[in-house]
């Protein structure tokens, strides 16, 4: 049988799906996303934000405490890649035939006692479930019968499509001599070839599958937002000096609650979209065929550079140097628009009164 925890039962679900390339950070994205949320959303926003299903967040629980708990702050850390097999997936009988199914991550939100809905505790309650890809899900042909990985993209109230800069060799052309990220370094042709995906493609290949999965015809748009999550900010933000990292937060009148910055974030958004467009116009053209609404959202989940390990070669972090910034954004915005009323969101187009 196929275990479903309790709460799903009882609170109100909202479901949202990332996806990326192979390699485009997305472990290191969900682990500091999720730390950042545990901390932001009950000091800024009144919202407790718990573990649905400790089971189901088990992976993210170590990814967490390699990078913020860690017991030796100096060591060189580096997250495993997600799988397309193990334990985040879950297999059932159907039938005479096994089926694999992706586990989501799961957190219960709810307004704590300085919330101003505090009293409609059942009312705008949410499970808010994260579900996570490995870029090979979206190879053509992964998705099947047995192993229908990806479908829930078809149910998200909202996307977020990790790009990574690094990945693209015009932006590491644009970035040299501006960055000492060592992924941003110049690679000959073999390595390009061996080490980088086309993202475009994977993301293609997901809008394809969400207009096949939620019936939606080739020329209409998903009328669900679209978040281009622009990965690793450390290494490229020289390319928009101007672009700031202070967080997009905006304080209630009469409150200690904060609402999320709206304009903050589209102003944002029109920058780097605007360098999507000049570095990589197919990604966007792909990405503005599909979605009604677009946001860019730039991410740093470690707020610097890798350093390459002396003994096996490979990329780490150190503990003691992470720093990430923006990285809980994205959720944020996907939250101000569809928990309804447990994070607040404002722009001066919608100044009506002051939003809770």
């Amino acid at each position: 049988h196929l275990e479903i925890s309790r709460p799903l039962f009882q609170i109100a679900p909202l479901f949202f799906s990332i996806l990326g390339a192979p390699a485009s950070g997305k472990s290191y994205f969900l682990a500091s996303m999720t730390w950042k949320l545990r901390q932001t959303l009950p000091q800024y926003f009144g919202v407790a934000m718990n573990d649905t299903d400790t089971t189901s967040n088990s992976r993210l629980h170590d990814y967490e405490e390699q990078q913020f708990m860690n017991p030796n702050p100096e060591a060189l850390v580096a997250l495993a890649k997600t799988e397309v097999q193990g334990d985040m997936y879950d297999t059932v009988l159907i039938g005479q035939q096994s089926v694999s199914f992706p586990r989501p991550f799961l957190f219960t939100l709810q307004p704590m006692s300085k919330h101003v809905n505090q009293g409609q505790t059942k009312k705008v309650s949410r499970i808010m479930c994260l579900y996570d890809n490995a870029g090979e899900s979206f190879l053509p042909g992964a998705d099947k019968a047995t192993s229908p990985v990806t479908r829930h993209l078809a149910l998200s109230r909202c996307l977020f499509f990790l790009f990574d800069p690094t990945q693209d060799p015009r932006f590491r052309y644009a970035c040299k001599g501006i960055s000492d990220d060592p992924q941003m370094q110049i690679r000959n042709e073999r390595l390009s070839r061996e080490n980088s995906t086309r993202q475009d493609t994977i993301l293609i290949e997901a809008i394809q599958r969400v207009r096949r999965f939620a019936g939606l015809r080739d020329d209409e748009l998903h009328q669900r937002p679209l978040v281009i999550v622009v990965t690793k900010w450390d290494s490229w933000q020289k390319l928009i000096p101007d672009l700031t990292t202070d967080v997009p937060f905006r304080t209630v009148k009469n409150s200690d609650l904060k609402v999320l910055d709206l304009d903050r974030v589209y102003a944002a958004s029109r920058k780097v979209g605007e360098l999507l467009r000049r570095l990589t116009p197919e990604l966007v053209s792909a990405a503005e065929g599909f979605a009604r609404e677009l946001i860019f959202v730039p991410v740093s989940a470690t707020g610097r550079a890798p350093e390459v390990d002396p003994v096996t070669g490979g990329l780490g972090i150190r503990p003691k140097d992470i720093q990430p910034f923006w990285v809980e954004v994205p959720v944020l915005y996907a939250l101000s628009r569809f928990s309804g009323g447990l994070v607040g969101g404002y722009s001066k187009a919608s100044e009506s009164k002051e939003p809770v």
